[in-house]
């Protein structure tokens, strides 16, 4: 249709037909070149059809022949009636001659030269060797030229008839030239004849709806984090191995019907390790990846395009699924491998729900440490400052989640650093959803810990004390875990998830730290 040869035209003109179906790739990762990538952002802007375009240095960091290839490109679309006005340095012959008009400033922004350059740039050349100013070579580069007699003394004769040389006001010259003068009657002459009949008006600042943008911008992020194997593959990939290797400490144990005391503890600390483990994989993952997003987002929000609240839930579109998809596959390995299912007196309908609590639980803490990460980016300035508010976050997690320091040791001012890390609700959820009605048994030896909480003074035989798993796990964390905390802690992991998203989209709409 129309569309399709439009954007043909667009890449035919700006010779990008052999990189068509090329990803755009990243700076280390492959993909275009620079020179490559400067023509493909020119190509976007002209695929709107726009009469007019502006562009900043587009020949900047391009070597010669790249920058001749972007400049031929260009004006070959001028040819076909477009506007193009750009900022350059120091263009080559060249790419200086296909410049129509121009407009020369010189330091403090004023005007020294406006209008149409001529064949070969003569009328540049005439005007400023009209003003006394050395002539240009045979073969030299006429934006070299202009920009050396600019700096340079002019010789003029004073009132005795002799010469001196004076440093020319080029910025006064040019107002009393009749160059001037022809702009200015042009300017008068259109200023009187414009008609608002012909002013061209909008309804609103951005064609397309709120909804339809953030759509569109959702569909995009989620099409880069497809196309981003480096960070998904690698996560995804990580999560299945840590889910075999924490589950083969289970292997030597997982039929049996009775435990040691040192087993039922090693079980608790792996189960521990698995989410710690995947939640520091997650979090450390994420900020690079945010870190290219925010800039880039920073660079479109100044341009008009982009809003917080686009790119807010565009991000939260585009990692769910590969958080739904990793917790799914550490699950799927992981319980199979650790026995769950052994465990007696437990019928179908509980071992089911004991699973899903199991895997619900595991998906909040991969959610809420990736979208922690984009919130400690969207914060600060740099990486390193985001990474130290990781390590922190880190830190909290695994000292206070329960495991480290127990729930029955945090007494005092520190009681609150338990009630505030998400880890103990996760942790708490899924020893519960594991170990909640489990009726294996646990040998507690004379001198445990738990000795006084489990009773054994009284049920002890023979120096031995055998419990149920599903007691031995309630003494070890003080009566503080309790399965029926499971729906309570699920909702309280929501409400921290809606609050990272909040102040994410908080950051973004408030913070922006960019360079331009």
């Amino acid at each position: 249709d129309g569309l399709d040869r439009h954007i043909d035209y667009i890449i035919k003109t700006l010779e990008l037909a052999n990189e068509a179906e090329a990803l755009v790739g990243a700076d280390g990762e492959g993909g275009l070149t620079f020179e490559q990538r400067k023509r493909l952002s020119i190509a976007v802007e002209l695929a709107a059809s726009p009469s007019i375009v502006f562009l900043d240095e587009p020949t900047s960091g391009l070597d010669a022949r790249a920058a001749l290839l972007v400049m031929k490109a260009l004006r070959k679309m001028c040819n076909t009636g477009r506007t193009i006005v750009a900022t350059i340095h120091q263009p080559s012959s060249a790419v200086f001659d296909m410049f129509d008009d121009l407009l020369l400033l010189k330091k403090g922004g004023e005007v020294v030269f406006f209008g149409d350059l001529g064949t070969c740039t003569c009328n540049l050349i005439s005007y400023f060797e009209g003003l006394g100013c050395t002539p240009i070579n045979r073969g030299e580069n006429p934006s070299t030229w202009m920009l050396n007699v600019l700096g340079e003394k002019i010789t003029m004769k004073d009132e005795s008839g002799g010469e001196k040389e004076v440093q020319l006001d080029f910025a006064s010259e040019y107002k009393n030239s009749e160059n001037y003068r022809t702009l200015q009657g042009r300017l008068e002459e259109i200023a009187k004849k414009k008609k608002d009949s012909l002013k061209i008006t909008y309804s609103s600042q951005f064609a397309a709806s709120a909804r339809d943008r953030d759509n569109l911008m959702a569909h995009r992020l989620v099409t880069i984090y497809w196309r981003s194997p480096a960070y998904n593959l690698t996560r995804i990939t990580l999560s299945v191995a840590m889910g075999f290797i924490m589950a083969s400490s289970f292997i030597p144990i997982r039929a049996k019907d009775t435990f040691s005391e040192t087993e039922m503890t090693s079980m608790l600390s792996t189960i521990f390790l698995s989410f710690i483990i995947i939640g520091v994989l997650s979090i450390t993952s994420v900020l690079p990846v945010m870190n290219n997003i925010r800039n880039m987002y920073y660079r479109h929000k100044t341009a008009g395009m982009l809003d917080g609240r686009s790119v807010g839930r565009a991000l939260a579109t585009a990692e769910w699924r590969f958080i739904v998809i990793s917790s799914f596959l550490f699950c799927l390995v992981y319980l199979p491998i650790i026995g769950i299912a052994n465990q007696p007196d437990k019928s179908d309908d509980e071992r089911i729900r004991g699973i899903f609590a199991f895997w619900g639980f595991f998906t909040f803490n991969i959610a809420i440490y990736s979208y922690s990460g984009q919130l400690f980016m969207c914060l600060v300035r740099g990486s390193g400052t985001a990474m130290i508010l990781a390590s922190v976050f880190l830190g909290m997690n695994n000292f206070f989640s329960g495991l480290i320091v127990r729930p029955q040791q945090m007494t005092g001012l520190w009681v609150f650093t338990y009630w505030i890390t998400h880890g103990h609700y996760v942790y708490e959820g899924l020893t519960m959803s594991m170990f909640a009605g489990d009726v294996r048994e646990v040998i507690v030896n004379e001198g445990s810990d738990y000795w006084s909480a489990l009773d054994c003074d009284v049920n002890a035989i023979d120096g031995d004390c055998v419990v149920t798993a599903n007691d031995y796990v309630t003494a070890f964390f003080g009566d503080k875990y309790s399965k029926d905390h499971i729906g309570r802690n699920l909702l309280i992991l929501g409400f921290i998830l809606v609050v990272i998203r909040a102040s994410t989209f908080l950051a973004l709409r408030l913070f922006i730290y960019s360079g331009k």
